[in-house]
């Protein structure tokens, strides 16, 4: 049989797998992804591609490899003093500009003064993701005692806490130290709103990957995580708490989402690997109380 020439607007195989560099296998993932139309004229075993599809399906592929590119550029670090003037501009972008009915402090000089007293206390309260030396991310959680009447009172306040002055001490704030229990309040997990959508994307899902490890890293320390608690504020914000796990509570305040996660009985995967880390801690910790003993 005489070799078929593709149909205008259409191209072969071969020319696919140039423009793409990718083997025939994943040409037909994206064909059945219907990314791109697949055209098969009768009586014939092999058919041809569109090409105007290939050809976008190429120019999204380029900046996909560039964003991860980009994405890989960037560092997951614990905040320093240094870093606490760009986490407050970062936070003001984020919840300011938005209607709130939390009471914010004005002054960034008073705010910095106590983030950094609070990070001296406990150094892995804030996380921020920098691209160079830019602040372009961060994750804030503030470690108390269980069932504190004093954080539950500042939950309910008009304070922010992040931006706010809360009625919360330094010596509010626990550190990590092994086999002893906290409580973990989840204030943020939050993007630069001015990045473009596809960059939130990425960097957002890098953000919360690293955030997940620092979960599981204070199972690896005998860190007993006795609830972790939040506030949903956003529709995303809250997916993102039932992604992990949590779970609304009945609020005092109508105009106040809170979520929190019974550690014991949750089953999400995020909890189990943190669980699991913590009873890999344990055991190794009573091997070596039994060889000392020996």
């Amino acid at each position: 049989m005489p070799r078929m020439q593709p149909p205008k607007g259409y191209i072969r195989s071969k020319e696919v797998q140039d423009i793409l560099n990718v083997s025939p296998a994943m040409i037909r993932e994206y064909v059945s992804k219907g990314k791109i139309k697949h055209l098969v004229p009768g009586g014939r075993t092999h058919g041809f591609y569109l090409e105007s599809d290939v050809r976008k399906l190429a120019n999204e592929l380029e900046i996909f490899l560039n964003l991860e590119e980009e994405t890989e550029t960037s560092s997951f670090t614990t905040a320093t003093a240094t870093d606490i003037p760009g986490y407050i501009a970062l936070n003001r972008e984020l919840f300011t500009e938005r209607h709130h009915q939390f009471v914010y402090n004005e002054d960034d000089i008073a705010l910095s003064e106590k983030w950094i007293k609070w990070i001296t206390k406990n150094p892995e309260i804030i996380h921020v993701l920098k691209r160079d030396d830019e602040i372009i991310g961060t994750t804030t959680t503030l470690p108390t005692k269980p069932n504190s009447e004093k954080f539950k009172k500042v939950l309910l306040e008009d304070v922010s806490i992040l931006l706010g002055d809360p009625d919360l001490s330094t010596e509010d704030i626990e550190e990590y130290e092994p086999g002893k229990p906290v409580q973990l309040y989840l204030a943020e997990i939050g993007i630069k709103p001015s990045l473009n959508k596809d960059l939130r994307s990425k960097y957002g899902a890098k953000l919360i990957s690293k955030f997940m490890d620092t979960i599981i890293d204070l199972g690896k320390r005998g860190v007993i995580i006795d609830n972790i608690l939040a506030v949903g504020a956003t529709k995303s914000g809250i997916r993102l708490l039932q992604h992990f796990g949590l779970s609304e509570v009945i609020s005092p305040r109508p105009d106040t989402r809170i979520f929190t996660i019974n550690m014991k009985e949750s089953g999400s995967p995020l909890i189990n690997q943190y669980k699991q880390a913590l009873r890999e801690y344990q055991e190794n910790y009573l091997d070596k109380q039994k060889e000392n003993a020996k």
